[in-house]
């Protein structure tokens, strides 16, 4: 069992991933409208609610990532699993609109222990071949939640209301998150086992020298790719985080209703999951500098259907299903290109750092995307912005590759 204890550890990852930000937050937006009926709010208030989670959410993982490098990776874990259940049940009893917005502030204080971070550290530990397949399935995760669950929350919202759906989930979801934390390690060497199932292979190991971790941060931020790894990811994520947090009031505008608005995220979500599936199978077997390259342009391909689907709804389904692979492509190979540029000693601050950046655009994203749909009246020019955003981020990306290829063949 120890031999193989790297796959308990990533079904252990995947479930609480899954439940954390695949059901929950990825979710969150369908509840929006229903907040705004309920306690007669504006629904631009109402669309800072996921502005306000994905900024908190921000704030404190550079700081995340520097306690992954100097405490205990699973009491850190399990500090952020209780937390996430507790703010879940929170939610459930909301009874006002205060208690709601307290919600977004209590949660991703604790989400940020257990979310992406945690996850991709662990999973650097306890990979090394099987690296870019074992990132794809982990990030699988936050699109079976919602392919799974967007269908069935949207139903009981529309048939049981929204604070009974909302108790429906703090039941599975904390089962879902707390239970795997208990059994997660953070390195094969605590338990007698290896990386990859792999007699003898050995992850990232522990930092010891703390100089030398400092050496190579400081070296990181003086590096040009590290500035450019960062402007293309904030920009990816202003399109992803903008868009999942606003897709909802982007469905009611196509005169959706909830269930089918449900219906048509479970689509969206589930060739998420394929798409995380095929890079992180791609970035195994191919350069993943040359495969983040194929993800932004299908992220590309996927704005583009997006912002044809305003103007003719025959878009609407391939949009989804292309911009679903697209989104999914780049968050996984995002992940994955940090590893190949910074996977070093001080891979875990760096990671902090870089998850800060991105999530905290991802928050600009949704309050920037709403804002620009109440001026507007539509999304058409919130959806050209993201159309220049990810054309900004394929031209660095190719910057980013030819200069490698260049220092390679310098050498």
């Amino acid at each position: 069992m120890r031999k193989y204890y790297c796959w308990v550890v990533l079904a252990c990852l995947f479930l609480m991933y899954m439940a954390s930000n695949g059901i929950v937050l990825n979710t969150f937006n369908l509840y929006l409208p229903e907040f705004a009926k309920e306690f007669n709010v504006d629904i631009g208030k109402v669309t800072g609610l996921a502005a306000t989670l994905y900024l908190v959410l921000a704030l404190p993982l550079p700081f995340v990532g520097n306690l992954l490098e100097k405490f205990s990776t699973k009491k850190i874990i399990l500090v952020g699993a209780f937390g996430v259940a507790y703010g879940l049940y929170y939610l459930s009893t909301a009874t006002s609109f205060k208690m709601i917005q307290l919600f977004v502030i209590i949660y991703p204080l604790f989400l940020c222990l257990v979310g992406l971070l945690t996850s991709m550290y662990v999973i650097n530990n306890w990979f090394v071949k099987y690296r870019g397949i074992a990132t794809g399935i982990l990030l699988m995760a936050s699109s079976v939640g919602p392919a799974i669950f967007a269908p069935i929350v949207g139903k009981w919202i529309k048939t049981l209301g929204w604070q009974a759906a909302l108790q429906n989930q703090y039941i599975l979801c904390s089962g879902l998150i707390v239970l795997p934390a208990l059994l997660i390690y953070s390195h094969p060497s605590l338990i007698n086992s290896s990386a990859d199932g792999i007699p003898g292979t050995v992850g990232r190991q522990p930092v010891i020298d703390k100089i030398s971790s400092k050496i190579l941060l400081k070296k990181a931020l003086l590096s040009l790719d590290f500035y450019m790894v960062a402007l293309i990811t904030a920009a990816l994520w202003f399109c992803i985080g903008g868009f999942i947090q606003n897709q909802r009031n982007y469905q009611a505008d196509l005169y959706l209703d909830v269930a089918e608005s449900g219906r048509l995220q479970g689509i969206f979500f589930l060739f998420g999951l394929l798409g995380k599936l095929i890079f992180g199978y791609l970035g195994d077997k191919f350069s993943v500098r040359k495969i983040m390259l194929l993800s932004v342009f299908n992220m590309l391909l996927g704005c583009l259907l997006l912002y044809w689907s305003l103007q003719d709804s025959r878009w609407i389904i391939p949009c989804a299903i292309i911009f679903g692979l697209g989104y999914s492509g780049t968050f996984t190979m995002i992940q994955l290109y940090i590893i190949d540029l910074f996977g070093g000693a001080a891979y875990g601050t760096i990671l902090g750092l870089l998850s800060f950046i991105d999530t905290l655009c991802a928050s600009i994203g949704v309050a920037m995307l709403g804002s620009m749909r109440k001026m507007n009246g539509n999304y058409e020019k919130a959806f050209l912005l993201m159309i220049v955003l990810t054309v900004f981020s394929l031209l660095a990306t190719f910057y980013i590759n030819r200069r490698a290829q260049k220092e390679a063949m310098s050498l």
